[in-house]
């Protein structure tokens, strides 16, 4: 039986709170808000909350192997590593198709140590136009690679305890998609249905120990878990009607952190849900693993200038 007691709230009013990460080496807390360019830090122990502008809006990033001072970050118009206490920033790869209302959005480093990001489209589609999103891989050198195509939001990334599969989703398609999951292939990923959603977009996502899936899921106040076999078995009610990201952290790994979102609200919404925005803390009665680290090669962390 799964068990999610409320603990706090973390009351920060993101606009566009995502991307919440635990990093174990320092027991911090990160995530980003999308739309305010901003991205926080806050150290548990001491509960003191940093928080850092950014050069764009940053919609995920990644811990890095071995440091702690710099990120590599999914910005709205390509790939970087960003040292936030310097605010400087080393670009890596800026796709061309990242323009005329695309950007980048969901992401996380895989348990091989390479940075995911799939992209989305904020613009209005043509009539018969196809949505051309993006699920882009950065590997050590920095490169980027399109993994997927035909995405309209890319949301969910994650994977399974046992590093076999890959996790996704697309929010406008109410839909979590699968693939096989090696540490060498880097060819397009056969995508089929994990599971659809029905009373909300799934956002993002996370895994725990025993492989079942924790998905937020925008405009329905609640993080749905799945079986491994696709089944909804536990809802976990959230008191804001857009959460957005959830993952495990804190000394034991059984803490479940949810970031949410004011973005879009009316003010009677606001009103009648003022806590949207907030970080949510659950203490549950299993266990997730902290955030994976990107491995990157020493000379392209040399080359940003960023390392001790």
């Amino acid at each position: 039986m799964i068990t999610a007691r409320f603990i706090e709230t973390i009351d920060v009013a993101n606009v566009l709170g995502e991307g919440v990460l635990w990093r174990a080496s320092d027991e911090t807390l990160w995530w980003t808000d999308i739309q305010a360019k901003e991205l926080y830090c806050l150290d548990w122990r001491t509960q003191e909350i940093k928080v850092f502008s950014t050069p764009e809006r940053l919609g995920s990033f990644g811990f890095v192997d071995g440091h702690d001072d710099f990120l590599i970050a999914a910005f709205e118009t390509g790939f970087a590593l960003y040292h936030p206490g310097r605010g400087a920033t080393h670009w890596l790869a800026r796709p061309p198709e990242l323009s005329d209302g695309v950007r980048l959005n969901d992401g996380r480093v895989d348990p091989f140590g390479r940075f995911w990001a799939g992209s989305m489209i904020e613009r209005k589609l043509g009539e018969n136009e196809t949505p051309d999103g993006r699920l882009y891989t950065v590997d050590a050198l920095g490169k980027s690679h399109v993994r997927a195509r035909g995405v309209h939001i890319a949301n969910g990334l994650c994977w399974s305890p046992a590093e076999d599969r890959i996790y996704f989703s697309d929010s406008m398609k109410g839909e979590i998609r699968s693939a096989p999951h090696d540490a060498t292939s880097m060819d397009a990923l056969p995508l089929t249905t994990f599971a659809t959603t029905t009373d909300g977009a799934p956002d993002g996502a996370v895994t725990d120990y025993d492989g079942r899936y924790w998905s937020a899921l925008w405009g329905a106040s609640r993080v749905a878990c799945y079986s491994p076999g696709g089944e909804e078995v536990f809802s976990l009610p959230i008191d804001a009607p857009q959460p957005t990201c959830p993952a495990f952290g804190g000394a034991g790994g059984n803490l479940l952190f949810v970031t949410s979102a004011r973005d879009g609200l009316s003010e009677a919404a606001l009103s009648a849900s003022p806590k949207s925005g907030a970080v949510f803390v659950f203490e549950t009665n299993l266990s997730g693993a902290p955030a994976q680290r990107a491995k990157l090669a020493p000379a392209l962390i040399a080359s940003a200038g960023f390392a001790k």
